[in-house]
């Protein structure tokens, strides 16, 4: 049994094909949401959809959009959930983030063990591995909002909260060996490539307009 190489937290997220609206303080299914296969998803894959969830703040389109792709974060085989249980959360997030990003270690830790005491938490168990003749380790999430803080709390082990030069998104760096997630560098300053070539090109745009302004002045 490898214990130690069984960092996944598994989910079956369930999703209103139909999509979702947002009507009088609540989110809407369109249609019945369906519940989706049993999976794990690999540690960069889950950070991305932990990161854009604590960036969506409380716009209600942005929300929205997210629960196209997500489902309800508690409700699972629900017709509706209050836009206020998201906000909560993603603000109760962002908060463990923020306070870690400044060195405020412990107001985090503090912040992220009542974040997730109020959640419904998660089942563990050993399940057969056919393919392999082996037996895994599973953490099973029992919901939406579970998930999403059981993969904050895998993320922050041994890694630093950042914040993005360009965009201002939070995002995690450093760590171990072994994935590419955990070989960030513990001086990257940027979220994505993206935002290194965006802020590197505002740069020297400045500079270019600067060195325009000094050839005009001496003129």
């Amino acid at each position: 049994m490898r214990l130690k190489n069984a960092p996944m937290i598994w989910f079956s997220w369930s999703v209103a094909e139909g999509g979702y609206e947002v009507r009088a303080g609540n989110l809407i299914a369109k249609s019945p949401p369906k519940i989706k296969a049993v999976v794990g998803l690999k540690d960069d894959f889950a950070e991305d959809i932990c990161l854009r969830f604590v960036e969506l703040d409380n716009d209600s389109d942005k929300i929205c959009e997210f629960a196209n792709h997500y489902g309800f974060l508690k409700k699972r085989s629900m017709q509706s959930e209050a836009l206020d249980v998201w906000i909560a959360e993603i603000e109760n997030m962002r908060s463990v983030l923020t306070a870690i990003n400044e060195g405020r270690f412990a107001d985090g830790m503090d912040a992220y063990i009542a974040g997730y005491a109020r959640q419904s938490g998660a089942t563990a168990s050993f399940v057969p591995n056919i393919a392999k003749s082996d037996i895994d380790f599973r953490c099973m999430a029992l919901d939406f909002a579970s998930w999403l803080w059981l993969q904050i709390g895998h993320n922050l082990t041994g890694r630093e909260v950042a914040v993005c030069r360009a965009c201002q998104s939070l995002f995690f760096r450093g760590g171990g060996k072994g994935t590419r997630r955990m070989q960030s560098r513990k001086t990257k300053q940027f979220c994505s490539v993206g935002c290194k070539i965006t802020f590197n090109n505002r740069v020297s745009a400045q500079r270019r307009k600067a060195s325009e302004q000094g050839i005009y002045a001496r003129e």
